[in-house]
C-alpha cells in the first residue's frame, strides 16, 4: 500500500495500515497484528484453478512434536534485533519468560543462534525479501534450503482480517506444502472471518483479544477454529494478547484460562501479541506483563510435550455453569433450566457418554492419544477465578491416569468408577485411558 502524501500515510499508520516493524510503524505499537495491511501487493500472482491434495503423511511427519509457545515482535519487516541483541532477547525469553520459539526472518545466524540456545524458529514468510507472494522465486528457494532443518517448527504465512484474499492465502498455503513439505505452515485471520480459506494449513490461526473484545466470543471462534481444523485434521494456533487483565494480579488468570480453554479444542501453538508490550526490547527485561506471560508458559511448560500427542478433538462437550469466566453468579436459564457458556450450546455431554460430569464447571476435549486407539481428555476450568472439584463417573472398563504436572509423568487414580481431582482457577488437567 503506497501513499503520495506524508499526511495520508501518517492517518494509516494511525489506522494500522502498516505492520508493526516496518519504517512507517516504527516506534508505534499497534494493537492488531494488521501485518498483512502493509504488504499486500499491488498485483498478486494467479490463483491455483483446482484443489490441491493433502499427502497425509508428510502431513503427520511435519506436525511439531512439541506444543511452541512463540515471542514475536511483529512480522512484515524486520523487525527482530540482529546479533548480540537478538542473543540477549534469547537468554531472556529461555531463561526467564519460558518461551521456546521466536518468530522473525530466516538467517543463518539467527538460526545457530536458536540452536545455542535451543529455540524454535517460525520462520516469517512475510518479511522482506522472502514474501510468500511477493517474491516467489526467493521463498521457494528459501523453503527448499531449510527442508528437513530441525530449528525451524513452521513456517508463518498470514495474520490479519482476510477479507477478498482468501484465495491467494489458500494459495499460498499450497505453495509452501509444495515447496517444503516438511514443515508445517501457521496463517490467521480474525475472528472466524474467511476461516475457512486456511482449511489445509497445518495450524488453523485466529486473533480476537477475547478479553478486551469481548470474552462471550472466547468459544464461538474457538469452535468456528476447530470446525475448519476437522476438514482435513489439522491443528488450532491462536495469537492471544499479553494484557487481557490487570498486570501481577488477574492478567495471569485470565490468559492461562485462554490457552487451557483453547488446548482442549485443539490448540498446539500459540502466539504472544507483542513483544514490545511485554519486555524492553533495548535491555531485554520483561515488564509486569511479561512477567505474566511467563508464568503462563510456565505453568505449561510441563506438558509441552504431551499436548502434541493428543490429535485433533473428536468431540468437544461442556458442563453447564453456576458462574461465569470472571466468577460472577449465572441466573438460571428460563423455566430454571440449566446455562450453558457462551457459545456452547449443543455441546452438552451426551447422556450415554462413557465419562459422565459429577461436579466441577469445566469444558472437555476428547482426543485419541498418541496415534493409539487409547482415549485422552483435556478439561479446563471455565471459571479464570475459582477452582473446581471435578468428579467424573467412568462408565466403561478403563485405567484412569492424570498426568502429574510436578513429576511430569502420569499417575493412576484411585476409585472404583469415580475420578476425583481439583482444577485450580483457570487450570486444566490431562487424563488418559489405559
Amino acid at each position: 500500500m503506497r501513499y503520495k502524501s506524508p499526511i495520508f500515510a501518517l492517518l494509516a499508520v494511525c489506522a494500522g495500515a502498516y505492520p508493526i516493524g516496518t519504517t512507517a510503524a516504527k516506534g508505534i505499537e499497534a494493537e492488531e497484528p494488521g501485518a498483512a495491511a502493509g504488504i499486500v501487493a499491488e498485483k498478486e500472482p494467479p490463483r491455483p484453478p483446482a484443489d490441491e491434495p493433502i499427502d497425509k503423511a508428510m502431513q503427520a511427519k511435519r506436525r511439531p512434536k512439541i506444543y511452541f509457545t512463540v515471542f514475536n515482535n511483529g512480522y512484515g519487516g524486520d523487525p527482530m534485533p540482529q546479533g548480540e541483541q537478538f542473543e540477549k532477547l534469547l537468554k531472556a525469553i529461555t531463561a526467564e519468560g519460558h518461551f521456546n520459539t521466536v518468530l522473525c526472518k530466516y538467517t543463518a545466524e539467527r538460526e545457530a543462534l536458536c540452536r545455542k540456545y535451543k529455540v524454535m524458529l517460525l520462520a516469517d514468510l512475510l518479511a522482506s525479501g522472502c514474501h510468500v507472494y511477493q517474491n516467489p522465486k526467493e521463498c521457494e528457494a528459501l523453503c527448499r534450503q531449510l527442508r528437513n532443518n530441525p530449528t525451524i517448527v513452521a513456517y508463518h504465512l498470514w495474520a490479519d482480517r482476510l477479507g477478498k484474499s482468501g484465495a491467494g492465502r489458500a494459495r499460498d498455503i499450497n505453495n509452501v506444502h509444495r515447496w517444503d513439505p516438511t514443515h508445517a505452515t501457521y496463517s490467521g485471520t480474525y475472528q472466524s472471518g474467511g476461516i475457512g480459506a486456511l482449511a489445509k494449513s497445518d495450524f488453523i490461526s485466529y486473533y480476537d483479544f477475547a478479553w478486551k473484545r469481548g470474552i462471550h466470543k472466547n468459544f464461538p471462534n474457538l469452535l468456528a477454529a476447530w470446525n475448519t481444523a476437522r476438514t482435513h485434521d489439522n491443528r488450532l494456533g491462536r495469537y492471544v494478547e499479553t494484557d487481557g487483565g490487570r498486570a501481577g494480579a488477574g492478567n495471569y488468570n485470565r490468559e492461562l484460562f485462554i490457552q487451557n480453554s483453547s488446548i482442549a479444542c485443539g490448540l498446539r501453538g500459540v502466539m504472544w501479541f507483542i513483544g514490545s508490550r511485554i519486555m524492553n526490547m533495548n535491555t531485554g527485561q520483561f515488564n509486569e506483563l511479561g512477567r505474566d506471560a511467563a508464568k503462563v508458559n510456565a505453568w505449561i511448560e510441563p506438558l509441552w510435550h504431551e499436548i502434541p500427542k493428543l490429535g485433533l478433538p473428536n468431540a468437544i462437550y461442556a458442563t453447564p455453569i453456576t458462574k461465569d469466566f470472571n466468577n460472577n453468579p449465572v441466573a438460571p436459564g428460563a423455566d430454571g433450566k440449566s446455562v450453558m457458556a457462551p457459545g456452547l450450546a449443543g455441546h452438552e455431554f451426551p447422556a450415554d457418554f462413557w465419562l459422565k460430569p459429577v461436579s466441577g464447571e469445566f469444558v472437555m476435549g476428547i482426543s485419541k492419544y498418541d496415534d493409539t486407539a487409547a482415549d485422552a481428555v483435556y478439561l479446563a476450568n471455565l471459571n479464570a477465578y475459582a477452582e473446581q472439584n471435578v468428579q467424573l463417573k467412568l462408565a466403561r472398563t478403563g485405567k484412569p491416569m492424570l498426568f502429574d504436572r510436578e513429576t511430569r509423568n502420569f499417575r493412576a487414580l484411585p476409585g472404583d468408577g469415580v475420578i476425583s481431582f481439583t482444577l485450580e482457577p483457570a487450570g486444566a488437567a490431562l487424563l488418559r485411558f489405559q
